[in-house]
Order: structure tokens, then sequence, then C-alpha cells
């Protein structure tokens, strides 16, 4: 008990003096959706759930800079034409539109990964809104989309790799551009894009929807994906997302602790590992010191500290409560690799017409036909890649010159896809101490991408 009460003394001293440190100025939020296409709804949805939750929390509007796509709420496959849900309502409730007064900074070719490297130095050349914050500046950084091992997807141009997002967040470092920054990434494998960087002494605390070498979850999804008893045919949001902002929501921007927070959302994240890197003892910190312009808490120690045991307290209890009603989100959350696929199960057996069940069919076939590429050109390494043991990247420059690799010879991959890159990861670890094993795979990519074609 005593080591207890030490404890949460010692977090309640750090939030009364991270409180009164902080300045509405010195709040900065980036936020970015990496996808695009209606299939990938629950991105938008999320990044705009987020904007939402920092511009209603004091952030200033031109220090909030976002990156998308933006061609969701306007798609033609869209029920409810110019918004956009991150939740399901029931019928006759019409659901809170995230997409109202979302301000979207860089949309369309603009949305590029070199378009987000420069926002985060603050390089003018981006054409836009960017970084001009200081060493006395707080910054939360969102990022919503797919990912493989080592790299997260952009909707337009090349990927994010791991190697340059480190590269970028140390500039910043060095350029005294933060005090601390705190980064949520959603993706599959997003624990990669921080296993093995954020060692580094750079003021950072990541947290992660899952780990180096599994699947993040798409949630909200058919039968559970109805706003105002209309299907959307696409899952809603993500699992840990839609998780941490809900969490969010609840205003407790002064006396939750980002550790609170990382605590609640890893216990009712149940398909993946969210998991926490960096600078940890920024986790002692309130939510509101990073999700919001400005917080208010008693001033004196003894008050801070009896309000904050009082809510730890209430947390706990409301996330054991809450713990059944968030089953649902996990019963129908969908593998972000196969959501395309379960989507078009969903319409055949809703609507089992020669349109659907050829749809269906094709994806099946893609699915085969990349498979069947995979089995011929790296047979040595699918037992390790269904197994998750590949090893962890350390050539990026070979990594990056097996995807453009593939992207020549079998075109540009999707998200299904991406689950194999974990095979051009142990390519690059085979070429260390085999040379010629590049341009072997090289020819064999060639040839087996032309016979399944």
């Amino acid at each position: 008990m005593l080591s207890k009460l030490t404890l949460l003394a010692g977090i309640a001293a750090a939030k009364t003096e991270a409180v009164h440190a902080d300045s509405k100025q010195d709040h900065w939020a980036i936020i970015v959706a990496g996808s695009k296409g209606y299939g990938n709804y629950r991105h938008q949805a999320d990044a705009c759930h987020a904007y939402q939750i920092a511009i209603k929390n004091g952030i200033p509007a031109e220090q909030i800079i976002s990156i998308m796509e933006d061609d969701v709420a306007n798609s033609r496959s869209n029920p409810f034409p110019g918004k956009i849900f991150n939740k399901p309502s029931a019928a006759g409730t019409p659901g809170v539109d995230v997409y109202a007064g979302c301000n979207i900074d860089y949309k369309g070719k603009q949305a590029t990964a070199e378009t987000l490297l420069k926002v985060m130095k603050g390089d003018a050349t981006a054409g836009g809104k960017v970084l001009k914050s200081d060493a006395n500046s707080k910054i939360f950084w969102y990022f919503a989309d797919h990912g493989a091992p080592g790299l997260v997807a952009m909707p337009n141009g090349k990927y994010l790799y791991a190697d340059e997002l480190h590269e970028t967040v140390k500039y910043m470092h060095t350029n005294k551009m933060y005090k601390e920054m705190v980064m949520y990434m959603e993706a599959c494998e997003s624990g990669s894009m921080f296993e093995h960087i954020l060692e580094d002494d750079i003021n950072v605390y990541a947290v992660s929807a899952a780990n180096a070498k599994e699947s993040s979850w798409g949630t909200y999804c058919s039968p559970d994906d109805k706003v105002d008893g209309k299907d959307m045919h696409t899952c809603l949001g993500d699992l840990f997302s839609v998780n941490w902002m809900e969490d969010s929501d609840k205003g407790k921007m002064a006396q939750e602790t980002m550790l609170m927070q990382y605590n609640t959302v890893k216990k009712l994240t149940a398909k993946s590992h969210v998991l926490q890197w960096g600078e940890l003892s920024i986790a002692a910190e309130p939510i509101g010191n990073f999700q919001a312009g400005s917080i208010t808490m008693p001033k004196d120690l003894w008050s801070n500290l009896k309000y904050f045991g009082k809510d730890l307290i209430k947390n706990q209890l409301h996330v054991e409560e809450n713990l059944a009603v968030n089953q649902k989100k996990n019963d129908f959350a969908v593998d972000s690799r196969d959501i395309k696929l379960h989507y078009l199960y969903m319409d055949v057996l809703h609507n089992p017409s020669k349109e659907s069940q050829e749809a269906l069919m094709k994806e099946l076939a893609h699915r085969l036909h990349i498979d069947g590429i995979f089995d011929k050109v790296f047979p040595q390494f699918m037992t390790d890649v269904k197994n998750g043991t590949y090893p962890t990247i350390e050539d990026y420059d070979c990594y990056r010159m097996i995807i453009n690799q593939y992207t020549e010879a079998c075109g540009e991959p999707d998200t299904y896809t991406m689950k194999y890159f974990k095979a051009f990861a142990s390519q690059c670890q085979a070429q260390k101490y085999y040379p010629a094993a590049n341009a072997d795979m090289k020819a064999k990519l060639t040839t087996a991408c032309g016979e399944q074609q």
C-alpha cells in the first residue's frame, strides 16, 4: 500500500508541475489518415474524430495540422453525403458527424509522406500550415492507416518508413521544436515504427495499436455498422483508435494521465497488443497536456492527490463495468487485412446477386494470386512469415529497393499484399550473407508475376 501511495503522490506532483508549466499557445497537433477509398472509411473517420477532440479541448485551429485524402464524405458509396461517423447509432438516432468542422489542410495529391515530414520539420515548402513550435511546445501526433513491418502507407506516393520518421523526429528534437511529444499510431505492425527507434533520449512517448508483428483491427463493422438504422457497408472505426478517442471524449483532460489512458485502452483492445514506447515518464502527465489546449487542476498537492485518487478508483471501476459493453467492439472487429473480403462476403450473404458473387470471387482469386507469387519467390521464408518470426529490419535501403522491385514487376501492393512484406525483411537479411540473392530474387519475381497475370 505504501509503495502505491508513494507512486500516486509522485504522479500527482508531476501532474501539478506539468499543468502549471503549460500554456495554450504551446500545444500543437498533427493528425493523419494515410489511406483513401470508401473501403477505408474508418481511417478518415478516426482522423476527424481526433480533430474534434483537439479543437473541442482548446487546441487552436491554426495549431492543428491535418492530412488526409478527403474522398470519403462525398463518396457515391456514402449513404450520408457530406457526413462521416466514427460510431454506430440506432434507428432514429442521427449519430455524431465527425466531418462537420473537420478542417483538412492537405488533401488529395498533397497527402503524401513528403508533405507530412515537411510539416513536422516546419518546412514552408510544404505549401501550407507547418509546425511553428518551439522548445516549450507539446505536440500530439496521431496517425491511422495500413502498415507493414517498418512502414505505413500514405494516400499518394511512397510509403512512410520508420527510419525516415525517426530521422525527422530527431531533427525536431535537435532543432528544439518541442519540449515533449506524444505519438499514437493505428496500423498493422505499428509497433515496428517505434521498436529500437525511440530508445534515444528525445522526449517522445508513443503508443502503438499493435506490436511489430501483428495486424491492427477495424471495428464497428457489419453487422454493427449501422448509423440511424442504415448499413454503412464499411467499418466505422479502428479498435485501438475508437477506444482511446471514446475515452478522451469523457472529458477527463486534467485528471486522467497518459498511463491511465494506455491501461484503459490496452484492456479494451483485445484483438492486438497495444504497446507503449519511448520516454515512459511522460505517461505520468494528464492527457490534456497533449490532447487539449489548457487544463485546470487544484494547485496544491494534497487537493490534487485526493482528486487524482478518487478518479483513479472511479476509472478502474468504470473500466471493469465497460468491459462487457466494449466486448461488442471486439466481437465485430475485423482484421484490417480482411475488411474488404469481410464486406464482400456480407454483401453476398444479404444480397446474393450475380454482381456481388462475382466481386467476392474476384477478391478470392486475387488473394490466391498474391499467395502464389510469394510461395514461388520466397518459399524459404513463408513459414517464418506465417509464424511471425521474421527478422527486424536493419537495412532500410534494401527493404525499399525490394518493395520497389515488387511494384515494378507485379503492380502496386494492396493491403493484403502488405502482409507479405515480412518476406522482404527476411530477403534483406539473406542478402547480407549472399549478395547474389537480390538478382536471383528479382528474376524470380519478374517470372512469377508474369505467370500469375
